[in-house]
């Protein structure tokens, strides 16, 4: 890819991660926030971190920078989303705050791992970042 075209696009996924911070800024519910925020972005996430496996072997290390950059913005905006959840809390309970924590925690590693664009790393937090939803949604997330 051509510097010129890098920069455009690494600016353009930049914009996208602030807009979703001021999404978030602007009150969406937790529902909200995990339609239109968490969900695109940990599909983003959980698919590069698959991509980057070395564990799926010698291709993961042949990523093109534009999926690690997609990966780094899709962190971002779940590091985001993990800090509005965090603040005054959404829901009551222990349950709520280590899985909101954990959120938080592990969308830092992944963002993290894309920006040194390490394979094992933002697969193991995506792995990791999968356990912790599917923790919180067993408790909170109405089925059905």
């Amino acid at each position: 890819m051509r510097p010129v075209t890098l920069a455009f696009a690494l600016g353009l996924l930049l914009t996208g991660g602030a807009l979703a911070g001021a999404a978030l800024a602007a009150g969406l519910g937790v529902k909200a926030e995990m339609k239109t925020v968490v969900d695109p972005a940990t599909n983003t996430v959980f698919a590069v971190g698959g991509e980057v496996d070395p564990a799926n072997g010698p291709d993961a290390a042949k990523v093109p920078a534009a999926r690690w950059a997609e990966a780094l913005a899709a962190s971002q905006k779940l590091k985001a989303a993990a800090a509005d959840l965090v603040g005054p809390q959404k829901q009551p309970g222990e349950v709520w705050a280590k899985s909101a924590s954990d959120f938080s925690r592990l969308a830092a590693d992944a963002e993290t791992a894309a920006r040194a664009k390490d394979g094992a790393a933002l697969s193991k937090a995506a792995n990791d970042l999968g356990d912790t939803c599917t923790a919180c949604h067993s408790k909170y997330k109405k089925q059905g």
